[in-house]
């Protein structure tokens, strides 16, 4: 582990992620920032690969080694036909340095302020009441081990987080719109932007896929924020194939398009270090609104349950109101009725014969008034 190099910079600690004046360098890498040794000592297992690889390790400013293939050009349709190429032959796209690195830090910064200001929350599984397993519903962290919250893209206190929405939410528009572009769905619409942490502490996502059950989602789009990220950081995205599989690595500045649906069963490896990203999903316009449809009537069909329920239960609760209202009349009747005479000989003959209702039968006493009858006899 090298020691610290005091040259004065300005940016985040790579392990606590402080942001101050006059941070501290990796004398070895020169790559990642600390505010103290403990810090440093503190992150020294996940870093290590890095400073062994220095200075060839790829930290925020410098070029990633080409694992894949990149638009030749960087204006905006060049970019959105690479990406429709990718989509159709692999299900996937990457695409490194979608920004300026100034531009991504303020991005990756706005991240780290949301997390410090606590509005982050476990993460929750799309499947809801509907997963198969009771014990792994929702915020189940041995599936899903993120902390997350929702943007909508006009958050005022964010703006290059909202600059970044932006540029995918054009980029997809884009891609839609294109003769030979996403031909196979008509993208209208998104979800709220989700930005999710991973605490490194071997937090990870295990395989899924994001729309399993038809809710509308088409296309899966993440930006990863992952400054100086090394191999010992852990965290790949790690996409499902036949034959195979493939990582994707969270580094800083990157993009990465999938589809969303079974095509691309993938997972969050265990991450040891922090790791950011930002994930909007985009919809199709047909398959949403067939999933409106059946969300509206399985409510309906619940609804229709509900009051089902509710009308036996208050037709039980008047047929016990007519109960209770016949017997207390039924028990004034008899008393208006009879004497003190009559009830004392009508207890004898009935105090020990089997069957006290049939006595009364036999001496012509209606159905109707019996049990408040021998109610009162009993009583007596």
């Amino acid at each position: 582990m090298g020691p610290i190099n005091m040259a004065s910079v300005s940016s985040s600690c790579g392990f606590c992620g402080a942001e101050k004046e006059n941070l501290s360098k990796c004398s070895r890498c020169k790559s990642v920032f600390y505010c103290s040794k403990e810090c440093q000592k503190s992150h020294w297992k996940a870093h290590k690969a890095n400073c062994k690889l220095a200075p060839k390790v790829p930290v925020a400013n410098e070029k990633l080694p080409i694992k894949f293939p990149q638009p030749t050009r960087r204006d905006l349709d060049s970019i959105a036909r690479f990406v429709c190429g990718s989509l159709k032959a692999k299900y996937f796209s990457v695409i490194n340095d979608v920004f300026e690195d100034e531009k991504a830090l303020k991005i990756l910064n706005e991240v780290k302020q949301l997390h410090r200001s606590g509005v982050f929350q476990d993460g929750q599984l799309s499947g809801g009441r509907t997963a198969s397993d009771i014990d792994q519903k929702f915020t189940e962290t041995k599936i899903r081990g993120d902390k997350i919250t929702w943007l909508e893209g006009n958050e005022t206190d964010a703006p290059n987080i909202v600059k970044l929405i932006e540029f995918v939410d054009t980029l997809v528009i884009c891609c839609n719109n294109l003769p030979n572009g996403i031909s196979e769905y008509r993208i209208e619409g998104r979800a709220k932007a989700m930005v999710a942490c991973y605490p490194g502490n071997g937090a990870g996502y295990t395989r899924h896929v994001d729309n399993p059950d038809g809710d509308g989602r088409c296309l899966t789009v993440i930006y990863y924020l992952n400054q100086g990220w090394g191999e010992d950081s852990g965290g790949k995205l790690r996409i499902y194939r036949e034959n195979g599989h493939v990582d994707v690595e969270p580094v800083l500045n990157r993009l990465l398009m999938f589809w969303s649906d079974g095509r691309n069963p993938h997972e969050v490896l265990p991450a040891y270090c922090t790791r950011y990203a930002i994930t909007i999903w985009y919809f199709d316009a047909e398959e949403r609104r067939r999933a409106k449809e059946l969300h509206r009537h399985n409510v309906m069909e619940g609804l229709e349950a509900e009051f089902a329920l509710r009308d036996v239960e208050a037709k039980r609760k008047e047929r016990d109101l007519a109960e209770a209202k016949l017997k207390e009349e039924s028990e004034k009747l008899v008393k208006d009725l009879l004497s003190e005479e009559d009830l004392e000989a009508l207890s004898s003959l009935v105090k020990h014969h089997p069957n006290p209702f049939q006595v009364l039968t036999d001496l012509g006493i209606q159905q109707s008034v019996q049990e408040a009858l021998l109610k009162l006899l009993k009583e007596r």
